[in-house]
């Protein structure tokens, strides 16, 4: 009985240190397990969302995002690059585990998973060859439309043009830089992409933004339907973060990739505005500086002609002070003299003639 009570408490004592072994142990082999972990990434061109550079490293936004996530998490990632539809076709086979830049609808949900998070906001434009004179969506009435082949703009804009019965043809490209080129060529009469893409790119192909814009969307890493939810959670995680402090990498990639590169387009009424106003106010700054330094002349001369006024009057005070004191001494002289003078004239009489 005794031999039975010591060895289950050996027992006990045992699995009470197995199971604190295992405690101590099981986050070092959670890391280990994380740190040799392959996040397979799809790659096509967006530039400057996700592009491969002309170095042949992979970059943009989203790439930012998950090479940071990646080092934070000790993922390994694997880029796999390609078009468009080959990126979305690779994931919905489970050929990669995540592909980026998939603005989320209710079909494609049906195929992929989304994180929680948008990484990114966005919309989609027309552009058209300058003078084009494309003003509305009614513009494009009988008018060829380069559009990316399997992108959500593709069957949004059937959807948003087939409520103004309008007839359009839409040409698909396999990416934005063909849709672009076939409409420098004079192939398509306009194409549609996305903000970034538009305002980076549409110059160097003599094209130009209108007044057709749609789609609202935000952008997000897919994983393949039901598969990967801990990447996405991770991902969630961490985007939050992210988007919680001002001087993250997500900041300052936006600005990196977007702000530093787009310049600014003003028409030339605009800036021949400006020149006028910039003229205008140089005149009335130069003349109010020679306004003021005319008045600080005239003031000094005036406070110079003060100041010998103020001489003057000082001097004239004085003199009239010395000439009063002169006309008081002769007046007392003046005095003196006739009082002698009456008694001079008084003694001589009186001793000829007396005092009766």
């Amino acid at each position: 009985m005794k031999i039975s009570k010591q060895r289950a408490c050996v027992i006990s004592v045992c699995c009470l240190w197995l199971f604190m072994l295992l405690f101590v142990l099981f986050p070092t082999l959670l890391s280990a397990h994380a740190a040799n972990r392959t996040v397979r990434v799809g790659i096509y061109e967006n530039e400057p969302k996700i592009f491969v550079s002309k170095s042949g490293n992979p970059s943009g936004i989203f790439i930012d995002i998950i090479e940071y996530i990646a080092k934070e998490e000790n993922w390994n990632l694997q880029y796999v690059p390609g078009t468009w539809a080959e990126g979305l076709a690779r994931l919905e086979k489970g050929e990669i585990d995540l592909m980026p830049d998939v603005a989320f609808s209710t079909e494609r949900d049906k195929k992929f998973s989304f994180h929680k998070v948008p990484a990114l906001s966005s919309w989609s434009q027309v552009y058209a060859r300058k003078g084009s004179n494309i003003q509305s969506i009614l513009n494009l009435h009988n008018k060829r439309i380069a559009v990316l082949e399997g992108s959500v703009q593709q069957s949004t804009f059937k959807q948003f043009s087939s409520g103004f019965d309008l007839n359009i043809k839409l040409i698909t490209a396999p990416s934005y830089k063909a849709a672009f080129e076939i409409v420098a060529r004079g192939e398509a009469d306009a194409a549609i992409t996305n903000r970034f893409y538009g305002l980076m790119h549409a110059k160097d192909f003599g094209l130009e933004d209108t007044a057709v814009v749609f789609e609202p969307a935000v952008l997000f890493f897919a994983a393949k339907k039901s598969s990967n939810e801990q990447l996405l959670n991770v991902i969630d995680k961490r985007l939050l973060h992210l988007k919680n402090d001002p001087k993250s990498i997500y900041y300052s990639s936006i600005k990196k990739w977007t702000t530093e590169e787009i310049k600014l387009k003003f028409p030339a009424w605009l800036k021949i505005f400006g020149l006028v106003v910039g003229i205008i106010l140089l005149m009335s700054l130069a003349g109010s500086i020679i306004l003021k330094r005319q008045v600080d002349v005239r003031t000094k001369e005036l406070q110079l002609v003060n100041q010998e006024m103020d001489q003057r009057i000082v001097e004239r005070t004085a003199q009239l002070a010395e000439a009063m004191k002169q006309a008081q001494e002769a007046d007392r002289l003046k005095s003196a003299f006739l009082a002698t003078m009456s008694h001079e004239l008084r003694t001589p009489l009186n001793s000829i003639i007396g005092f009766t």
